[in-house]
């Protein structure tokens, strides 16, 4: 029967060929083509069916394979993969079901943690009035300690109520002079916004001629705009090649070192010049030198008088400005606070548009000789930019170069040793400029020391008459030494009668500490700080509490991950489901073999 029945594989194709695809029943190793075989590779691993090759048989098919292991699923139709779906929608549902209890376990500690948090506030205002009633009766101890009266405390009180009413005066004030110039802006913007109205009403109610005329005049105004724009970005940018280029000039090394040695060079030859004219000075006749240093020394007075008169009047100048400025400042602040003043504005500002209009022509030829102007201006900036790049060719070469480097090196050298000789020429001169101040003081020095002299004899003279009554001396000492003694017994009551008061002041303060440790108010005072101890340590633990379940109530990263995991597995079933389907279509059926 298992010969015959492969002996027609071409009728039992034919007979199934036109039956669905879902109820079809497929064959399992009895296939011909290994082209059959890839086409349903997938449902063969998930099947885990077995697959092996047999000998061929004499009427040119393959003979059955033995199975192994145990009883498999044969074929798999539509209803197996209903199935697989019906098992992961379950697993699906079931774990959407787990993520809603979560959910809501989580939304039952949230609700938890809020009520937690209330009781927290709730404790924290109740501290806060414990340590308010307990701030009070530590200031009436306090009072008590210094022993202060109870007229004081009400007078603080009072003092103290009074400044609350002030206050709260002084926040009404606030708060309507608030709601006044709320209601004087609200009531300006509606006379702005009528002013508007009017203006556009005036516009709409022109003639079609001269509407049409503003339209195009206000269009070509915005074009002009747009235009002037793109020729200030051109200007912008012709300005920022500019800065390249010279930044690209400057950073030339060779163009920054010849400019550096010019410099330097002119430097050296103004220095040089300098040391020749102090040369030529030290030179001279000492009198003559005198004159000449004399001259130079008023020529630097006067041109340092000169430069200081012109920072003064630069100051002067510079606070007329600033206090002009200040002025305008406070003139522009203060306008336009009555309705005079802001239907001035508005009225000008009409007055600006009508003018504007009426002087289009104008403004426009003007805009357009600006942009001419600004067009010159580009290309002369070309020009100047071509002539900066020719310049940079232009460069000295390396040889002359190296003979500007000799050249300054040979100048820096005849600069050090004229600077020597100056130097040593100053000393010079300061040496005998001071033996001449010497000389010119002595006779003023020598009178001043015997001026000094004689009123120290003098003074030595009287002191001498002093001592000479020895018989006065041991008297005045006598009356003195009696009198500290004196001072020393009488400080010394003092200092008793102090440590006498001390003492009985101590111990009345025993007493009072001894009956105040008795009394029941601070039993009681005792006791509530105990309590706020407690409060203080239950609200700590009530915040640990709260924010450990807040860290391990946070739920929003497991359920995006495992929604993502479940849309990716749904996905992945879907396109295996699809590529199924595709090869199921594809594949060429056969009836089923037994």
């Amino acid at each position: 029967g298992g010969a015959g029945g492969s002996g027609l594989p071409s009728r039992a194709g034919m007979g199934t060929a036109a039956r669905p695809i879902g109820t079809s029943r497929l064959a399992t190793g009895m296939t011909s083509s290994l082209g059959r075989q890839a086409a349903v590779g997938a449902v063969i691993q998930q099947a885990q069916i077995n697959v092996t090759d047999r000998p061929t048989t004499t009427q040119g098919m393959r003979g059955m394979s033995s199975r192994s292991g145990p009883m498999q699923r044969s074929t798999q139709d539509a209803t197996f993969y209903v199935g697989v779906l019906r098992q992961k929608v379950n697993e699906i549902t079931a774990e959407i079901s787990k993520l809603q209890r979560e959910t809501e376990e989580v939304q039952r500690d949230q609700s938890m943690s809020s009520n937690m948090q209330r009781r927290v506030e709730d404790l924290d205002k109740e501290v806060r009035n414990l340590e308010g009633t307990l701030a009070d009766y530590n200031i009436a101890m306090d009072k008590l300690r210094q022993g202060s009266d109870a007229s004081e405390l009400k007078g603080y009180i009072q003092e103290y109520e009074a400044k609350n009413r002030v206050f709260a005066q002084e926040i009404d004030r606030i708060f309507l002079q608030t709601k006044q110039e709320e209601a004087v802006c609200q009531t300006v913007e509606q006379q702005i916004e009528g002013v508007y109205q009017k203006n556009q009403a005036k516009i709409n109610s022109m003639d079609p001629g001269r509407l049409q005329q503003y339209q195009e005049l206000l269009h070509q105004s915005q074009a002009l705009q747009e235009r002037s724009a793109h020729m200030q970005a051109q200007i912008d940018s012709v300005t920022d090649q500019i800065a390249l280029y010279q930044a690209q000039r400057d950073a030339n090394s060779c163009n920054q070192e010849f400019q550096d040695l010019e410099d330097r060079g002119m430097l050296l030859q103004r220095q040089l010049q300098s040391l020749m004219e102090e040369q030529e000075i030290s030179r001279l006749e000492p009198g003559e030198m005198q004159q000449r240093m004399l001259a130079k020394v008023k020529a630097d007075n006067a041109r340092a008088a000169a430069l200081d008169e012109e920072i003064k009047q630069l100051r002067d100048e510079s606070r007329r400005q600033e206090q002009t400025v200040s002025e305008l400042k406070a003139e522009v602040s203060n306008g336009g606070k009555s309705d005079k003043d802001k239907y001035e504005k508005l009225y000008q500002r009409d007055r600006e548009m009508t003018e504007f209009i009426d002087g289009f022509d104008e403004t426009k030829k003007a805009i357009l000789n600006e942009q001419k102007e600004a067009q010159e201006t580009i290309v002369g900036l070309l020009a100047h930019i071509s002539k900066g790049l020719e310049a940079e060719g232009n460069m000295p070469s390396q040889e002359r170069l190296q003979e500007m480097h000799d050249e300054a090196s040979f100048k820096e050298k005849q600069l050090e040793s004229s600077q020597a000789t100056m130097q040593r020429l100053q000393k010079e001169r300061e040496l005998r400029l001071e033996e001449m101040e010497k000389i010119k003081n002595l006779d003023e020095k020598i009178g001043v020391e015997l001026e000094m002299l004689r009123i120290k004899m003098e003074s030595m003279s009287t002191e001498m008459v002093a001592f000479d009554d020895l018989d006065d001396l041991r008297r005045r000492a006598a009356e003195t030494k009696k009198f500290l003694n004196q001072q020393f017994d009488t400080y010394g009551k003092r200092m008793k009668a102090a440590r006498d008061q001390v003492a009985g002041v101590r111990r009345k303060y025993e007493s009072t500490k001894k009956q105040l440790e008795e009394h029941e108010t601070q039993k009681k005072m005792i006791a509530q700080e105990k309590k706020l101890k407690s409060y203080a340590q239950n609200i700590f633990s009530l915040q640990e509490y709260i924010e450990t379940q807040g860290r391990e109530s946070d739920f929003i990263a497991i359920k995006d991950s495992c929604m993502a995991l479940t849309s990716r597995v749904n996905e992945m079933v879907k396109e295996n489901m699809t590529n199924q389907s595709q090869n199921l279509s594809e594949a060429p059926i056969s009836g089923p073999q037994w």
